[in-house]
């Protein structure tokens, strides 16, 4: 059984998935060496090669996402029994799925952010403050990281902060839920395309950006802030949202249209000219998001809009599976290998931010007499973030087929 689901996985997706996710692993290095370790003289940072344009590409994870929401509800619907319960009790039952299958890779994720980042990041705190630090983030471990609710003194930010973004899913992922349970009809034709494109426009033009810090206001707003940027205070909104949740509600209002979108043509027989052409643009727009994950102000200087419908493009055709490229992708020589490495791109995403600071710290201070460039970062986080969530998810799936027979066994034992 396991063996049939794994060939029918969409590889190409899945090889998406495997990418942002190394090169978020990037991202957060290139960030975190900026703002920690300077000199006299600056930055002591090769910054040219941080692959800072995944912080807006990991919206492929919502796209996907909002898409799958919708798939799991159309095969739950299918069961007469789950078709009667509540929209409520759906929508609850949808997050805890969800939650459920993230606590262990969270708990590890938040142990390896409390030991580490104290230990190394903060060397200078010691017993009392760490456990302050730990009660006070109580919400960041029950998973509210993205709707603000974490310590007013952000120091939890540090410890495994990229967290938010599983957070804002959880979050965002309940509501739609529900919104879908309730009037599936009313939710997709109107609720998502209406939100999708009025607060998508606006958000075009104030530039935001997808950050657990900043905090849009929408228009209300005190003297001393946009609300569009920059480290959210105390003081920041009259009225707003974090725009970490702007961001994921976004991608997952995009993901929940193009699922219908894609049942729509999925029938359709393509020409072999329109293989050709939906092949090319695959690779156009595949390759524009792959140059602006790692040169995103340069040469094309892509628009934040522009990238993000670059993504549900590139999402859109790879989940269609018409054109030549995601063909390749899904055939049975590298279908496996793919599927495996998407199988554990969360978990790359969710542990690798202590693991660079503890690589970071292994390597010692970079200043200007001993510069170290971002590669000799970078490439050694990436294989230990790798090999840790290789290593987890054997742990999970041992752990799941224990429990399994555990079950079945005792079922057995009742018949009897």
């Amino acid at each position: 059984m396991q063996e049939k689901a794994i060939k029918k996985r969409n590889s190409a997706i899945e090889l998406w998935r495997f990418v942002i996710a190394i090169a978020i692993v990037g991202f957060h290095i290139g960030f975190i060496i900026a703002n920690t370790c300077k000199g006299a003289n600056g930055y002591y940072l090769e910054t040219s090669n941080w692959f800072f344009g995944s912080s807006e590409v990991l919206w492929i994870f919502t796209i996907t996402a909002g898409y799958f929401m919708v798939s799991h509800l159309k095969k739950r619907n299918a069961n007469p029994e789950y078709k009667e319960k509540s929209a409520s009790s759906k929508a609850w039952e949808y997050t805890w799925s969800r939650i459920k299958s993230l606590i262990p890779v969270l708990i590890i994720g938040y142990i390896l952010g409390v030991i580490i980042c104290t230990s190394f990041y903060y060397p200078d705190y010691n017993f009392q403050q760490v456990c302050t630090m730990v009660i006070n983030s109580f919400w960041e471990f029950l998973g509210f990281h993205a709707a603000g609710l974490r310590s007013l003194g952000n120091e939890f930010f540090n410890l495994n902060g990229p967290l938010w973004f599983i957070s804002a899913i959880i979050i965002v992922g309940y509501f739609l839920y529900w919104g879908l349970c309730k009037n599936e009809d009313f939710m997709s034709g109107i609720v998502a395309p209406f939100i999708f494109i009025f607060l998508g426009g606006w958000w075009c033009f104030t530039d935001t950006r997808a950050s657990q810090t900043a905090w849009s206001t929408f228009g209300a707003q005190t003297a001393s802030t946009n609300g569009t940027g920059g480290s959210a205070t105390a003081s920041t909104a009259i009225f707003g949202m974090n725009n970490g949740l702007i961001f994921v509600l976004m991608g997952m209002l995009a993901g929940i249209m193009l699922y219908y979108f894609i049942q729509k043509v999925k029938d359709h027989k393509f020409s072999s000219f329109g293989t050709v052409c939906l092949t090319l643009l695959n690779i156009v727009a595949g390759g524009l998001l792959l140059w602006y994950t790692i040169y995103p102000a340069t040469w094309f200087n892509l628009e934040r809009w522009t990238v993000a419908l670059l993504c549900i493009v590139v999402i859109g055709l790879t989940l269609l599976n018409k054109d030549k490229i995601t063909s390749l992708l899904n055939g049975k020589y590298v279908n496996g290998i793919l599927s495996y490495l998407g199988s554990i791109s969360l978990h790359i995403y969710m542990l690798h931010y202590p693991v660079a600071i503890f690589i970071l710290r292994i390597l010692g201070p970079n200043t200007a007499a001993t510069t170290y460039s971002f590669w000799s970062v970078y490439i050694p986080a990436l294989l230990f973030t790798i090999v840790l969530s290789a290593l987890l998810k054997e742990v999970i799936e041992l752990i799941k087929d224990k429990q399994k027979e555990k079950a079945e066994k005792s079922e057995i034992e009742v018949l009897n």
